[in-house]
């Protein structure tokens, strides 16, 4: 973070200005996927955003890493943990099977069941604690409901007021703000349509991310001003409690479109995009939409008027190519002998 550039009169700014000006390399709260600044983290009901919040939680007071060991690495300082949906005794009881016998627990990560919400001095207190706390990095709000300003439920205009709000704290203090925000159960194909509230939501925080849990699995997306899109495969640890980056099968460029190919692959019988739309929560003018353009790429095969089903794999191809000429040896074998037997030339069969 930098000062503003002013011109000569303390006003705007010229393009040589600004090209005449050095900017520090940008910092981020995890290498490669949170900025300082505000993100948003969402997810369904007991999908695990909880534990992923506590685990960033965790590295970014220990120096250690998220998700793997090797690119997603946090720098080390000072955590809020704004637990509002949670009691002491469920804290303990997590960190004790997140930490066991092992790290020491750390000093510089705090804790708080019950906090204002921001519009009764909740922001400020936020503000106070960065100011007070040496080394102060990152505060995690779970959840942003049981934070934000109450009757928040205007719409737009108070998220944005809200959200802007949060963002400013967290780039003049140069930190990282993560909310804990929810999905709706339907919605768009896109996850990010999903986010509980308006487009604000999308509109304001530097970082977007959401936990998405399909029938296909569990994928982490990220999108932001500051970051490279991001879609991987992500798979709950049971022993170490942590979410782990799957082995890529391959990258999903369209997140949507991959949810359609894995219902085609899943079912039994071809299907029609209102069959689709009906799983997905999409319109059934987007899933047309996409059906077409993923049959124009050879992604999925149309299986009669209206209906469609997943493109199998060469391998798999393969083997129902082997399959199919196997069956047609044998269906012309015992045509031959059905023959021979009614002419009465050879044996019955």
């Amino acid at each position: 973070m930098t000062d503003k550039i002013d011109g000569p009169t303390g006003g705007p700014f010229s393009a040589q200005d600004l090209e005449a000006r050095t900017f520090a390399p940008l910092e981020f709260i995890v290498d490669g996927l949170i900025p300082i600044g505000l993100t948003v983290l969402a997810g369904a009901p007991k999908v695990g955003k909880s534990w992923l919040s506590l685990d960033i939680a965790l590295s970014v007071a220990r120096g250690t890493a998220v998700l793997d060991e090797g690119v997603h690495r946090c720098g080390q300082g000072a955590v809020l943990y704004l637990a509002l949906e949670d009691s002491e005794r469920r804290l303990q009881g997590r960190l004790k099977q997140l930490l066991g016998e092992g790290p020491a627990w750390p000093r510089n990560l705090f804790f708080e069941t019950a906090w204002p919400r921001m519009d009764a001095d909740g922001l400020e207190r936020l503000d106070r604690w960065v100011g007070e706390t040496e080394g102060a990095r990152l505060i995690v709000i779970d959840v942003f409901q049981k934070f934000r300003s109450l009757g928040s439920q205007a719409g737009y205009q108070q998220d944005y007021r809200d959200l802007a709000k949060l963002l400013d704290l967290a780039r003049r203090r140069e930190i990282g703000i993560i909310l804990v925000h929810h999905l709706r159960k339907s919605g768009g194909g896109d996850p990010f349509e999903r986010v509980t509230g308006s487009a604000g939501f999308l509109g304001v925080p530097d970082t977007n991310m959401v936990l998405d849990k399909g029938r296909a699995g569990t994928r982490l997306l990220a999108q932001g001003r500051d970051i490279e899109e991001f879609v991987r495969e992500v798979t709950f640890d049971p022993l170490a409690l942590r979410w782990r980056l799957a082995q890529p099968r391959s990258i999903v460029k369209y997140p949507e479109r991959a949810r359609i190919l894995d219902i085609l692959l899943a079912s039994a019988v071809p299907s029609s995009a209102g069959n689709i739309a009906e799983q997905t929560g999409q319109t059934v003018n987007a899933v047309s939409r996409m059906l077409g353009e993923m049959l124009a790429e050879g992604k999925i095969v149309k299986a009669g008027w209206g209906r469609y089903i997943g493109k199998p794999t060469d391998n798999l191809a393969a083997g129902n190519q082997n399959a199919q000429s196997d069956q047609n040896d044998q269906n012309a074998q015992n045509e031959r002998r059905a023959r021979s037997h009614l002419s009465g030339s050879g044996t019955s069969p």
